[in-house]
């Protein structure tokens, strides 16, 4: 079957299924309104699949396994084993979606986002040119949908039991209380303290067999002066090889407000992004989930420390330009 008429069968189907058991879509109604000139525009409800306390998957009231002709192969025998639910239970995690928006991919946890992937239209192409770049190794269905993936906007919703006596968080939690409003308060008061960003750009050169300089200085010199474990940096001959071969000359990794920026041969890729307070929402669920207390130290001290240090790890522009060698 070709590529487009297989992309059109899937959306189809889709579409059939989020009538079935539709909610709430994070973006609802922007893909629309972005693509009124659009010969393909799809702007749909979330799917949405409900998980019981043994883990149990459905899909309107009706089990997963009753659609099990209309989904993907696998999607039908969706289980979550118990103890897995008993976990996001105790975390009060009570539901996580994925959606699309012109703007980007978002993930959702607790109707607020988590670090995920924003982009423009210049971005989404120049991730058409790396995939052209990298060739077979790319599957034909990414190449696929990268054409129309911003007249496309569907999502899926996974939400699961509530513990006893809990609130119920709503899909989408905005206003004054939310990660993004504390977030932007408390990167405002950094900046109106500090005045201007911090600035740190790095510039490494690498060599056919996958060892670095900064400023003329080795890795094993960088070492010596620092102590900290520098040779680690090295990168493996063939992977250095593999990207000389490819045409890639230059990465660059960069940190600022926004998010993590990544650029290949100075074009710009999809950010991932950070601005509305995802980094904030992503510490209070790892403290929820109990995941700061691995660390053997006070849970509610890590928190507060690491929320005290998210306005200057955002504000600050990092930069580290890699320079890989022509054949």
């Amino acid at each position: 079957m070709p590529v487009k008429r297989f992309w059109l069968l899937a959306l189809a189907v889709f579409a059939a299924l989020v009538l079935t058991g539709c909610g709430a879509r994070a973006g609802a109604g922007d893909t629309a309104a972005a693509a009124t000139d659009a010969a393909l525009a799809v702007d749909l409800p979330a799917l949405t699949i409900d998980f019981d306390a043994e883990g149990a998957a459905s899909l309107g009231g009706m089990p997963l396994a009753s659609f099990g002709a209309l989904l993907p192969a696998g999607l039908a025998d969706l289980k979550l084993d118990k103890a897995t639910i008993d976990q996001l239970t105790a975390a009060d995690i009570q539901h996580i979606q994925v959606t699309t928006v012109p703007s980007g991919l978002l993930i959702l946890v607790n109707g607020e986002p988590i670090p995920s992937m924003r982009w423009t239209d210049e971005q989404l192409a120049n991730l058409g040119d790396v995939v052209e770049l990298l060739g077979p190794a790319v599957p034909a269905a990414v190449k696929a949908v990268l054409p129309i993936i911003t007249d496309v906007g569907v999502g899926v919703a996974l939400r699961f039991p509530v513990s006893q006596g809990a609130a119920m968080i709503p899909m989408q939690v905005a206003g004054d209380a939310s990660a993004a409003a504390t977030a932007k308060a408390a990167q405002e008061a950094f900046m109106t303290e500090i005045g201007a960003a911090p600035i740190i750009r790095i510039p490494v050169v690498y060599d056919i067999d996958g060892n670095y300089t900064v400023q003329g200085i080795t890795d094993a010199e960088w070492q010596a002066l620092t102590g900290a474990p520098f040779g680690q940096l090295k990168l493996d001959a063939a992977m250095v090889k593999d990207a000389v071969t490819a045409g890639v000359t230059n990465a660059t990794v960069r940190t600022d407000a926004a998010g993590i920026h990544i650029a290949l041969n100075g074009k710009e890729l999809p950010v991932l992004g950070w601005a509305e307070g995802e980094l904030n929402h992503l510490v209070k669920l790892a403290a929820g989930a109990g995941l700061l207390e691995s660390t053997g130290m006070d849970a509610a001290a890590i928190t507060q420390l690491v929320e005290a240090l998210l306005p200057a790890i955002q504000s600050s522009n990092v930069e580290i330009d890699v320079t890989f060698p022509t054949e």
